[in-house]
C-alpha cells in the first residue's frame, strides 16, 4: 500500500511534482501505463502566462490533452476552470480539470490509497 501525505512535494520520474495531489495522479496514471509528461509547455491565456500540470500526446507526438490538478479551494478550482477553457478556446488542446474529490474517487479502484492527513 502506498499513502500520499498531503505535504508531498519532490521528485518522480525525473519531475519534480509540487504537491501530494500532483504525486496522486502520477501514480494513478502508472498503474494503468498511461503515458504522461509535467508541465511542457507555458500557455499565453492573454491575461497571464499558465504552466498546466500534466500533459498527454498521442502517437505522433502531438499534444491532445492537458489535465490540471487542484486540491479543494473553490476559488482556486473555478479561476484554473476559466484558465483551462481558455486554453481550449484558444490552442483547441482538451483539457481537464482533476481535483481532491476526483483523486479520491479515482483511487477507490487501485490497490493502493489516497491518504490526506488535515
Amino acid at each position: 500500500m502506498i499513502k500520499v501525505n498531503r505535504g508531498y512535494a519532490g521528485f518522480y520520474k525525473g519531475y519534480y511534482l509540487r504537491s501530494s495531489y500532483e504525486y496522486a495522479f502520477a501514480k494513478y496514471l502508472d498503474f494503468y501505463s498511461i503515458q504522461w509528461s509535467y508541465e511542457d509547455q507555458v500557455f499565453d491565456l492573454g491575461y497571464k502566462l499558465y504552466k498546466p500540470d500534466f500533459f498527454f500526446y498521442d502517437k505522433d507526438n502531438r499534444l491532445v490533452k492537458i489535465v490540471e490538478i487542484k486540491a479543494r479551494n473553490t476559488e482556486v478550482k473555478k479561476n484554473a476552470r476559466r484558465d483551462l477553457k481558455t486554453i481550449e478556446e484558444k490552442y483547441h488542446i482538451k483539457c481537464e480539470l482533476v481535483s481532491y474529490e476526483e483523486l479520491l474517487k479515482i483511487y477507490k479502484e487501485l490497490p493502493f490509497f489516497f491518504n490526506i492527513n488535515h
